[in-house]
């Protein structure tokens, strides 16, 4: 029996909600799966490959298998995909397959089972034929095995569809969703900490293209502050199916030294001009919403009155995905996605901070907060929010990533 392998390196790549759309938007969203996929791929120069698609199926023929699969853990809207090999539609070509990988992945004293699917119903053999058949050939030819359908030390799968037939072994998960930028672009305010970073991931994954903005807050905030955002930005880059990228970053601290306020007022001020310059950035690069990692009731700025205050000040969508979640289940995220270590790395707290100068924030904003803030704003050396915005977007630096 002599295998007629196709091709023996391939990526099978698995997508799972973009099925669900109607037959007009589900072609719109693969095809721009697969140009992500590309972009994604060249972006990490790897060139030699091929890219085939069917119903439910991208099928990826490349000679650089592993470094394929580190950058498809980082696409959107991949559920999983798993190495493969690809044969003819032929009975023995799916066995003498099946036994090369058990020789690979079993030994003495292990379990394993079978698992078929068979797309093409014109195929002579059903899935529970082929199982049969491919777990008695394995029993037959590696010594000390045995079959477990329930919980398996080891599975190998076949899929017939198609001209070919693939089996593999491994299921490799991907980060699911929608593919990066198929809903549009959003600006995200990124201060580097774990909640900032885990709202712009889940809008990502939610088919969102993202504008990042930081907010250079010193000399109130230290060095390192900016050293943590740099690096979340530069982990959020593999993420991203652009080309080109880029970072806005505001110089927020020059502005405050300017600005006269009680201190319980501060913090409220500084986030209104953060959702601000958002507003006018995401109008300058067409984007629909700003999102924020504000989670209701997590500290003092953000409690209900407050974040109604500051939704109201602004004209555009805002959108916080970890509204509802408690610090530990974002800490939990943050691990999951891996990037914890770099998002919760403790940095010098802000000396704005009311509670360095012995007051308390302001938790339930009134008429009274409106009227504090605009005679602060008046009569800083600005004159209005306005032109405060106009200052700090001109003032702002692009950072190319």
């Amino acid at each position: 029996m002599s295998v007629m392998t196709i091709r023996a390196n391939l990526l099978l790549v698995r997508y799972g909600e973009i099925t669900l759309k109607s037959p007009e938007v589900r072609s719109r969203m693969e095809a721009k799966l697969v140009r992500n996929i590309k972009l994604q791929l060249n972006l990490k120069k790897i060139y030699d490959y091929t890219i085939r698609r069917e119903p439910g199926r991208i099928f990826i023929y490349t000679d650089e298998v592993d470094a394929c699969r580190e950058v498809l853990r980082k696409v959107f809207g991949v559920v999983s995909f798993s190495p493969a090999v690809e044969v003819e539609k032929d009975l023995s070509a799916i066995r003498e397959a099946v036994l090369k990988a058990a020789e690979v992945i079993l030994s003495e004293g292990m379990s394993f089972s079978i698992r078929a699917r068979r797309s093409d119903k014109a195929f002579e053999y059903s899935s529970k034929q082929l199982e049969e058949i491919l777990g008695a050939d394995v029993l037959e030819h590696i010594k000390g095995v045995k079959v477990n359908l329930d919980n398996p030390d080891k599975t190998i799968y076949v899929e017939v569809r198609g001209e070919s037939a693939y089996i593999f072994y491994e299921v490799v998960p991907g980060p699911g969703g929608l593919p990066y930028g198929v809903e549009g672009k959003v600006v995200a305010l990124i201060s580097g900490g774990v909640d900032s970073t885990v709202a712009a991931w889940m809008v990502m994954k939610r088919g969102c293209s993202l504008v990042p903005v930081h907010f250079d807050m010193s000399p109130f905030y230290g060095e390192d502050a900016k050293e943590r955002a740099i690096s979340v930005l530069k982990w959020l880059r593999d993420w991203v199916s652009e080309r080109k990228w880029r970072a806005y970053i505001v110089p927020l601290g020059e502005v405050h030294e300017n600005i006269d306020i009680t201190p319980r007022y501060r913090c409220l001020l500084c986030k209104l001009l953060m959702l601000k310059v958002g507003e006018k950035i995401a109008e300058l690069e067409k984007a629909k919403a700003v999102v924020t990692g504000e989670s209701l009731g997590q500290v003092a700025t953000q409690t209900l009155d407050n974040l109604y205050f500051l939704t109201t000040k602004v004209n555009i969508p805002v959108f916080r995905p970890v509204l509802t979640y408690d610090k530990n289940e974002i800490l939990d995220y943050a691990r999951k996605i891996g990037v914890a270590e770099i998002s919760d790395r403790k940095v010098e707290s802000c000396t704005l901070s009311p509670k360095k100068k012995g007051y308390r924030v302001v938790t339930h904003a009134s008429e009274k907060t409106v009227y504090v803030i605009e005679k602060a704003l008046k009569e800083s050396t600005y004159g209005s929010l306005e032109k405060i915005i106009e200052y700090l977007v001109s003032k702002t630096k692009v950072l190319n990533l």
